[in-house]
Order: C-alpha cells, then sequence, then structure tokens
C-alpha cells in the first residue's frame, strides 16, 4: 500500500474514532411548556425556543393521503333532510385526511441533543 493511502486510512479512522468518542447524539426529556410560540423546558435553567428545535413528523401536523373503498351507512334523517333517508353511497378514491398530532402544553417529550448543542430534534412524546 502507498504511503499516501496508508495516510488517508489513518486519517479516516481518526475522523471516525472522534465522531464515536464525541457522543455525536444525547438523549434528555423535555416538557411543552408553550404550545405558540413552541417553547419546551429542558430543566429549570434551560427552556428551548422554536429556533433551536427540529420537529418530526411524530409532534406535528400532517396532511395524508389515503386510499379508501367503501360504502357509507344510510343516513336516518339528519341535517340533510328527507332525500337522505336510507341514502348511502360508495366511497372510492384518494382522499385526504390531516393528522391532529402537535403538541401541546404538558406534554413530555424525547429530544435529541444534535452536534454543538445549538439544535434539538424532538423525537416523540412519551407515554400517554
Amino acid at each position: 500500500m502507498a504511503k499516501e493511502e496508508q495516510f488517508l486510512k489513518i486519517i479516516k479512522q481518526a475522523a471516525l474514532d472522534a465522531v464515536f468518542d464525541s457522543s455525536p447524539c444525547d438523549f434528555c426529556i423535555g416538557v411543552v411548556v408553550s404550545e405558540s410560540p413552541l417553547s419546551i423546558q429542558l430543566d429549570q435553567k434551560l427552556t428551548l425556543t422554536e429556533d433551536f428545535l427540529l420537529l418530526t413528523r411524530n409532534v406535528t401536523d400532517y396532511t395524508i393521503t389515503m386510499v379508501v373503498d367503501h360504502t357509507t351507512e344510510p343516513e336516518m334523517g339528519g341535517s340533510c333532510g328527507e332525500h337522505c333517508r336510507e341514502h348511502s353511497h360508495d366511497y372510492i378514491g384518494e382522499k385526504e385526511f390531516i393528522v391532529k398530532n402537535h403538541l401541546t402544553e404538558g406534554e413530555k417529550v424525547v429530544l435529541a441533543k444534535m452536534t454543538g448543542g445549538q439544535m434539538f430534534i424532538v423525537w416523540d412524546r412519551l407515554g400517554v
């Protein structure tokens, strides 16, 4: 192996070792103290604002498209008047649904502290 290749191999290994030794990601628990603007308290001295938070889909509202293929139940009276009695119809195709998954005040969350400690990923909520 050429000296240049050996040198590169040593540098690459040193870089990998530095990443593994530096704990590139730490997990912590926080509590949502405000929904809008979002802020999460990690301890008595540190409260993170939106500027320092990256949110996963687990903790945000989002829209999904689902494929549906069924027939509605017959309507027995209700607000649509006489013409709706015992009426049903097919409900087929792609439909959009909103998943309401945003964080609410008081919820406990799991955060991943990114290398350098400047940004935190809000991974998920804890328990019920």
